[in-house]
């Protein structure tokens, strides 16, 4: 009977918290009107630049539309790995998507390709007609074959696709091509699933001789404003994409010319686009039509650098000045290049199609300007840069303690008492990298200073205050714990800029709860309160207390507005269940483990058919849409997908190392002695229980998270080193 009452009660104080209304209802929900192609999109392409050229630099034009309109910071993450024709098939998909090495070709319709033109080679290779005047991309079927071999659907050109089922034209004017190569990769922005962009201009249309400019040659600005007038003019306007194609040009001559050289040119090539940017503001209606200016790609220096995102502009109907923000990152100032593409579409009135996994782009009211951007991009690339150097030594921290512990134990009990510190110490981390935001900088000598001084303060602390292992335990535990929490309620700040949480650069997750505290926040949630059982005496109010802050921490975790992880919601569903259920003396049988999936189903379909559609949009959302559009097989891939994933993460990443480091150590102390362990759970029954679930949570999290050898690894801290701590006191 005790189970039923447990499972009753956390499910329904759960539902209670799931079905209130939300207090995050989000302003960034994807909507849109009547179809409308009587107006026009402006999408200029500004490539190979970063925010810091336009920080630095005299622009007045680019600066006076970041004035006027809204402006950010945009990831370009792609399917497989960074490179430009990635990022341009990226945005015309609306979903990461991938070109192969040779890929990206395009030409004008009457264009001679090897003898033949363009578009005859065209119908040949696809079996339609090309319309007189348009620009195609003739290696269309190997971007379509290198796609179909990602792990979830991708349609090259859906944006061209959408556009064109809806009578809405889409133009191609300029390109970067040079004597040495073309440089056409806008096309792929543009194009339809079958490679054609209906109209356009490129090749030598746009170019003139120029000898102080790159490759000697340039953008002839005057000629595109004219084309660009021509086709603004004309009947059903359209999507009008414009490559400038100078920073481009000027970026890849760098090696080419000497350093002093190299800035002079890349200030010229931005100096003249903003004077272009100038001269269209000027053409255009800002009540009617819409303005972007995007940078697919960082310049190579960036990229050198990991400064990986790019500077974005944008101004048009209903913008106000402000931070771009977008469902996809809900950050302000931040958004990503899958956003673009359904940005354009909802401006046209037109349904975003649901393989489109990005968000309009809106506006947040802010005074910020540039410099915003610039000091935010330097904390984003500095916490890029050093998450390496500060995770990988903490997994060396737990890796090197547990295992001098082994030596110790085997060889020199007596030395035992040396490494709880050093136990002390590895246990706080997690929390000290969470609060490290609010002291350190983005020098990572500063970072390792603030680090080193916390570890050393709470070691002392906990030493000193604490002095029973117990309550040591508990302390650490709880307070990282309820950090996680706090700090998830009040949408996540301090994770957001954490060395141990996701980053807006990697853009496997931009907000909510990241895999790695959701496995430190699980594990120390459980351990901390059956340490605190075992210390006290536990009774009906404790119990009922318990169950309450388990169900509020469910809830956090499930919830689209905070935590929006649903592999954590199945992971924090098994760890508290059976907890509780063994911290109640039950004896778990295998059918209680089949409520207990039955609870855990149950919960998700609330979650995904109840709770989403009145929150704010998510990748939950997205996945409730993908399965009400294609089916349930959609979750077959989803989950297909993370176990890829977590396989990928098991060979390479250094927390496959941490996770089998406990393991061992726990194994090594369960045989020898075999009655140590034994003795100690029989003493702390409660933690016992918390062990026990959440080694339960990991087992989920492995099989339900994308990356959840991160989970499992962050989760294992907080049963191995404590039961190390156990160990010592009765060691000694």
């Amino acid at each position: 009977m005790r189970f039923f009452r447990v499972t009753r009660i956390i499910l329904l104080i759960v539902l209670i918290l799931m079905l209130s209304e939300s207090p995050f209802q989000s302003q960034a929900a994807e909507t849109y009107t009547k179809k409308d192609n009587s107006k026009s999109a402006i999408l200029i392409i500004l490539d190979r630049i970063n925010i810091e050229d336009i920080y630095g630099g005299e622009y007045p034009n680019i600066k006076k539309l970041a004035e006027i309109g809204t402006k950010g910071l945009m990831n370009i993450r792609t399917a497989v790995r960074y490179n430009p024709a990635n990022g341009y098939l990226t945005i015309g998909a609306g979903t990461r998507a991938v070109v192969p090495s040779d890929g990206g070709k395009a030409y004008s319709f009457s264009e001679v390709v090897e003898g033949e033109k363009a578009g005859i080679i065209y119908e040949n290779i696809t079996g339609v007609k090309p319309l007189n005047g348009s620009v195609l991309v003739l290696d269309i079927p190997s971007i379509i074959a290198e796609n179909k071999k990602q792990d979830y659907e991708i349609i090259p050109g859906l944006l061209g696709d959408t556009l064109k089922k809806n009578d809405i034209n889409v133009t191609l004017l300029g390109d970067a091509d040079t004597s040495k190569e073309k440089g056409r990769l806008a096309a792929l922005v543009g194009m339809d699933s079958l490679g054609m962009v209906k109209r356009g201009e490129i090749g030598q249309s746009f170019t003139i001789r120029d000898i102080e400019s790159s490759y000697l040659v340039k953008t002839d600005y005057h000629k595109l404003l004219e084309a660009f007038g021509e086709y603004k003019g004309s009947s059903q306007d359209g999507l009008l994409i414009i490559q400038l194609g100078d920073t481009t040009r000027a970026d890849n001559y760098q090696s080419f010319v000497l350093e002093g050289r190299k800035e002079l040119l890349r200030r010229k090539a931005i100096a003249e686009a903003d004077n272009f940017i100038g001269m269209v503001l000027k053409e255009i209606d800002l009540q009617k039509d819409l303005l972007l200016v995007v940078t697919p790609y960082p310049s190579q220096a960036g990229y050198n650098e990991k400064n990986l995102l790019t500077p974005f502009f944008m101004a048009g109907p209903h913008l106000n000045t402000g931070l771009a923000f977008s469902a996809t990152t809900r950050r302000e100032g931040i958004i990503a290049n899958i956003d673009v593409a359904p940005t354009i579409l909802t401006f046209f009135g037109v349904k975003v199609p649901e393989l489109m996994i990005g968000y309009p782009i809106v506006s947040k009211a802010s005074f910020e300007g540039i410099q915003k951007l610039y000091e935010m991009n330097q904390q984003i690339q500095s916490t890029f840069v050093q998450r390496a150097y500060i995770i990988k030594p903490f997994v060396g921290l737990q890796i090197i303690v547990s295992l001098s512990f082994l030596l110790v134990f085997f060889f020199k009990k007596r030395w035992l008492n040396v490494i709880r510190p050093f136990i002390l110490a590895s246990l706080a981390v997690p929390f000290i990298l969470l609060i490290l935001s609010l002291f350190s900088s983005n020098s990572l000598l500063a970072n390792y200073f603030w680090l080193i001084l916390f570890m050393i303060f709470f070691t002392i602390l906990i030493t000193f205050v604490f002095r029973d292992t117990l309550s040591a335990i508990a302390f650490i535990s709880l307070i990282t714990a309820f950090s996680i929490l706090l700090d998830l309620f009040q949408g996540a700040p301090l994770m957001k800029v954490s060395s141990l949480s996701y980053d807006p650069i990697g853009g496997s997750r931009y907000y909510g709860l990241g895999n790695e505290y959701m496995g430190v926040l699980i594990s120390t949630l459980t351990i901390g309160l059956m340490a605190i059982l075992d210390k006290y005496k536990a009774g009906k109010r404790e119990y009922l207390v318990i169950t309450l802050i388990f169900s509020a921490a469910f809830y956090l975790i499930l919830s689209p507005d905070y935590g929006s992880n649903v592999g954590g919601t199945i992971s924090a569903f098994g760890a508290f269940t059976v907890t509780l259920l063994l911290a109640l003396g039950v004896k778990v049988r295998w059918w209680h483990l089949l409520f207990i999936v039955l609870g855990i189903f149950l919960a998700l379909l609330v979650l995904f058919f109840f709770i989403s559609p009145k929150t704010s949009p998510s990748h939950i959302s997205k996945t409730v849409e993908l399965i009400q559009t294609r089916g349930w097989q959609s979750l077959a891939l989803i989950f297909g997908r993370k176990l890829a994933m977590n396989y990928k993460l098991l060979k390479y990443t250094v927390w496959t190392r941490a996770l089998l480091t406990s393991i061992v150590v726990l194994v090594a102390l369960l045989y020898k002695p075999p009655y140590l362990i034994k003795i100690i759970f029989k003493k702390y029954r409660f933690l016992y229980s918390g062990f026990i679930g959440t080694g339960v949570g990991c087992l989920l999290a492995l099989f339900f998270n994308d990356s959840g050898i991160v989970a499992a690894a962050t989760m294992m801290i907080f049963i191995a080193l404590p039961v190390l701590l156990l160990v010592i006191d009765e060691s000694n």
